[in-house]
């Protein structure tokens, strides 16, 4: 595209050397061309920051810096010219003229009749739509912060139950679980933060069991939603719940409630109706007593700001999640801005007594190298991970020099040996061997294309599977012996995005097998909507999951996806094993570069700490 092109009027043709490196796209332009027509007399200034805060959330940013923006986009083509070399304005220059626009409007200002299109706070240009729901979003947290009148308070009753639940607090080695359940129900809001493995979901069921059981004794009702942002999160906080009945030695009425606890989606919760509606907001609330959502981190700023909005007042609001995993695909990190400076040792802002971090690693043993890098990916300590990486003596951890081509090979012949594993199981109709062999050891990549992408694994995956059974119709739309997963929620046959099924010989015709509490269900291939082979997946799909063994593959740098949070949470996904495939420099190339999504919340809500 080039500043020519018919993209650009006169008045938007200062935007065409952004346009021609790639910083910004139609979308952006045209609503900054339709800014510039709605209001008139808009300097070329404000119309680039228009233009680049329109940008800003389809990159998970919420609003726009003018002073770091030259350095914060990043563009993957080697062919473009420089951002930095782009004609940027002065700082100075653009921070007067941004506050002094006709169609730019001050936090402080008074509402008029016209609400104007921008929000300059001083050092941050938003649309209006994304400070309004980033505001919503600060104010009603800080409104339920440090609230003590929760579902019951702090008794030596409900002390009691937590010693039948968790056992005696050990004040030398004190379980986080337990004061976590314990501020859940004497606290409005509660955030439950945790890596993999510390338990949040043994805090949630025990957390539920606890209120059930002061409810039934005290002869209240009490209404609990479990929502997460995605079905199949929904899906898998259900079965967990469920799970954690068989272990924690209950009664039969509170076992039996905990039991008929069904997780939703946060939209079907809050009666998402297309189009941003929602039946449920400040004027007709959710009329649950305690609301849990799991896997907060994927949860954007506008859906935040829509709960938000449902949860009653006077209701306890849970959020659970992983502040250090990948944020959500939408706007916002909004779980790691609220989590905030609740890691350092003295925390200070509203917010902190309302954190609890699970730090406790039950799923990995005290000296698991694969613990030991994930740490040191989190830290950013790229030192620390290459090291791990080259002198692991366990097996935990291999890595494979990505321009390796003998390496990637014998790589994918090994996951080809477990692939004819699978479809063997398969066409013998064993559908729980051949989903569990599916899910022994599978492939995490960066991206869908390229050399070391989704697609590309896949598809040679299949090819050396064929080879080994010439037989096997391998390669055939519907072989017996293909992995899927589903690429969208369909409510009518509870399947969602992100399942995992495979095809199954049956007593007629084959059918799909999906994973079911009671081992498995089977549906007609005619049933199945948007699905995808699943010999290799994204790492943003792998979110939640858990496998024996994974094979992560990272492009080569630089590569705008390659992030710390990305690494870690493929790194995290494994039980047993990983396998790295990726040179040194796209390892510290993820490890050193955090997400950094530009947004105002985090020092909203922690005013007195670094956050920025």
């Amino acid at each position: 595209m080039s500043a020519s092109a018919p993209l650009l009027r006169d008045d938007t043709a200062v935007l065409g050397p952004f346009v021609d490196a790639g910083a910004l796209d139609a979308s952006a332009v045209h609503v900054a061309d339709a800014i510039a027509r709605a209001v008139g007399g808009i300097e070329p200034v404000v119309l680039l920051g228009a233009a680049l805060a329109a940008r800003a959330p389809r990159f998970g940013h919420i609003c726009v810096v003018p002073a770091d923006v030259a350095g914060s986009i990043v563009v993957d083509d080697a062919h473009i010219p420089a951002i930095d070399s782009l004609p940027w304005p002065d700082p100075a220059r653009w921070r007067a003229r941004l506050s002094a626009s006709p169609a730019v409007c001050a936090p402080a200002d008074p509402p008029g009749d016209v609400t104007l299109p921008l929000v300059w706070d001083g050092t941050r240009l938003y649309l209006e739509r994304y400070w309004r729901f980033e505001q919503r979003v600060a104010d009603d947290l800080l409104g339920r912060a440090g609230t003590v009148d929760g579902f019951t308070v702090a008794s030596p009753a409900v002390d009691a139950i937590l010693d039948e639940l968790f056992g005696p607090d050990d004040p030398l080695s004190p379980d986080r679980q337990r004061d976590a359940v314990e501020r859940a129900l004497t606290r409005r809001l509660t955030v439950v933060a945790g890596g993999p493995g510390t338990g949040k979901t043994r805090t949630v069921a025990r957390l539920l069991a606890a209120a059930y059981r002061i409810a039934f004794e005290g002869g209240q009702a009490l209404e609990v939603a479990l929502a997460a942002p995605t079905g199949k999160a929904s899906a898998r906080m259900t079965e967990a719940v469920h799970a954690e009945v068989e272990v924690a030695g209950l009664t039969d009425d509170i076992a039996g409630a905990l039991r008929a606890a069904e997780a939703t989606t946060l939209h079907r919760l809050l009666g998402a109706s297309g189009g941003g509606r929602f039946r449920h907001d400040r004027s007709n609330p959710l009329p649950h007593d305690m609301v849990v959502v799991d896997e907060t981190s994927m949860v954007a700023l506008g859906l935040m700001a829509r709960l938000l909005d449902a949860v009653r007042p006077d209701a306890t609001l849970v959020l659970v999640g992983d502040p250090f995993q990948l944020a959500s695909v939408e706007a916002g990190a909004v779980l790691g801005e609220i989590v905030g400076t609740a890691t350092t040792p003295r925390p200070d802002g509203p917010l902190a007594a309302d954190i609890v971090m699970l730090e406790r690693v039950h799923r990995f043993g005290v000296d698991s190298a694969i613990a030991a890098l994930a740490d040191a990916i989190r830290a950013g300590d790229a030192d620390r991970a290459l090291d791990l990486l080259d002198n692991n003596q366990t097996g935990e951890l291999t890595w494979v020099d990505g321009d390796d081509e003998a390496g990637i090979d014998r790589l994918q012949e090994e996951a080809a040996v477990g692939a004819v594993e699978v479809v063997r199981a398969a066409h013998a109709g064993d559908a729980e061997s051949g989903l569990h062999a599916a899910s022994d050891l599978k492939v995490l990549c960066a991206t869908r294309l390229g050399a070391l992408g989704v697609y590309r694994w896949s598809d040679r995956i299949e090819a050396l599977a064929a080879r080994a059974m010439p037989d096997g119709g391998i390669g055939r739309r519907w072989y017996v012996g293909r992995p899927v997963i589903v690429t969208s929620n369909d409510y009518l046959n509870r399947l969602f995005n992100g399942d995992v099924g495979l095809v199954v010989a049956g007593p007629d015709q084959p059918v799909v097998a999906f994973p079911d509490p009671s081992g498995t269900r089977e549906l007609a291939m005619s049933q199945l909507g948007d699905i995808e082979t699943w010999w290799a997946m994204t790492i943003h799909k792998s979110q939640g999951s858990e496998f024996r063994r994974v094979i992560v593959t990272l492009p080569p740098a630089p590569s705008p996806i390659l992030t710390r949070e990305l690494l870690y949470t493929a790194v995290t996904r494994a039980k047993e094993q990983v396998t790295l495939v990726a040179t040194a420099a796209s390892l510290r190339a993820a490890i050193t570069r955090p997400v950094a999504r530009a947004s105002g919340l985090g020092p909203k809500l922690w005013p007195r700490s670094a956050v920025q």
